[in-house]
């Protein structure tokens, strides 16, 4: 009994892998599928809040920081047009990143997943005294990484 059940499943895998090897398995990309839209992210060292911006302290892909200024007034709601910021809450800073979406190669939006709460060491504060240069800009420049 244990040999034909045996010889059973013996056959039953070589006429699975005789068919298989037949089948096309190449799943064929339709481009008419596929979106305009691309992202860039970087993970976030530090977020500072002045009266009008945010200036965002990310880490390059291989060393060093830079650091990107985005106005306040890019989170307020404007009837017909959308958020170019949206904020989502994460509970770890050490897992903080921003990501940047482009559609068609031209700026669309920017996320930034960080902790919301304030008190967090992740967010600092510049003095008001101090002018924040692109506090007041239309699009994001790329982002240096």
């Amino acid at each position: 009994m244990k040999k034909i059940f045996l010889i059973a499943i013996l056959i039953s895998i070589f006429t699975c892998a005789v068919f298989a090897e037949n089948q096309e398995l190449a799943i064929q990309k339709d481009e008419s599928k596929w979106s305009d839209m691309t992202y860039t992210t970087a993970p976030v060292m530090k977020i500072l809040e002045s009266k009008e911006c945010y200036v965002v302290i990310y880490q390059k892909k291989y060393a060093g920081t830079a650091t990107v200024t985005i106005p306040k007034a890019w989170n307020n709601y404007k009837k017909d047009t959308p958020r170019k910021l949206k904020f989502r809450n994460i509970n770890n800073p050490g897992a903080s990143f921003i990501t940047v979406v482009k559609k068609n190669d031209e700026f669309h939006r920017v996320i930034l997943s960080c902790p919301m709460k304030k008190n967090n060491s992740l967010w600092g504060v510049i003095a008001n005294n101090l002018n924040v240069e692109g506090a007041d800009k239309e699009t994001l420049e790329e982002l240096d990484i």
